[in-house]
């Protein structure tokens, strides 16, 4: 089994926002091989930028979308356009609500409609779980099963977080399994209590079971899992960007 790679989202945002190269040469000193996200490579001239960004040991991992471009055959063109640039296999849309059952089915059929798109393309859309995924159930049924049941599996995957999982009362390693070939990557985050939404903390310093993901995730053929923290605790981003990396190191995770 090999390890996935491991990429990072969010956290050195403002970090990067001052210095975005410099931010990016220190995220690849630290060990991580990729981001999500590539917005500001698509600043001027793109094919230099990716040329730069891959000469610092980096990948843009995925590419993102959201429900108003996967309407749009224009929006989706484009968004086809800048995922070719960037030189990613993989488009992500972030979640959407889960109201009911009819809206569930609605949203299989525009995924699956745009998912195809994407295949034709040479392209991956993945769809990225929150908690209610989990919290929701439609005659005991998870709503993200009926968007797995009611898709195409060539054109629809999912990029799984594993703490939204825990918050959503379901096991990581479990779910993964139960994914297993539409799972293409996988957000290792952490928290330190479910008693309430917001309690992030650094991957390994919390209660979510990172190693028996992880371990899951290899079993599974997962490409990627990216470290994320929705809100910094203690640390500055680059502070949890190294802590997170060395727990997984300090772990045999790595």
């Amino acid at each position: 089994m090999s390890r996935p790679k491991l990429g990072l989202i969010g956290i050195v945002n403002e970090e990067a926002k001052q210095d975005f190269w410099g931010t990016m040469q220190r995220v690849a000193e630290i060990g991580y091989e990729g981001i999500e996200g590539g917005a500001e490579l698509l600043k001027g001239d793109v094919k230099a930028n990716v040329a730069r960004f891959h000469g610092l040991g980096l990948q843009v991992a995925t590419h993102s979308v959201n429900k108003e471009q996967l309407r749009d055959e224009k929006e989706l063109d484009k968004v086809i356009r800048e995922a070719h640039a960037l030189q990613t296999k993989d488009v992500t849309f972030w979640w959407d609500v889960v109201d009911t059952r009819e809206q569930l089915l609605r949203d299989a059929e525009l995924y699956n409609a745009a998912g195809a798109r994407f295949t034709a393309e040479g392209l991956r859309f993945c769809y990225h779980n929150h908690a209610h995924e989990f919290q929701r159930t439609f005659n005991g049924v998870y709503s993200l099963d009926i968007l797995a049941e009611h898709t195409d599996p060539r054109n629809l995957f999912f990029r799984l977080d594993v703490a939204w999982i825990t918050v959503g009362g379901a096991d990581p390693a479990h779910i993964l399994h139960k994914m297993a070939g539409r799972v293409p990557a996988i957000h290792l985050k952490d928290i330190y209590g479910i008693d309430e939404i917001g309690k992030w903390t650094a991957v390994g310093t919390g209660i979510v079971k990172i190693k028996e993901s992880i371990d899951a995730a290899k079993e599974i053929g997962v490409e990627w899992m990216t470290v994320e923290q929705d809100q910094l605790r203690n640390l500055t981003g680059i502070e949890t960007a190294t802590v997170s990396y060395l727990n997984l190191k300090e772990k045999g995770l790595l």
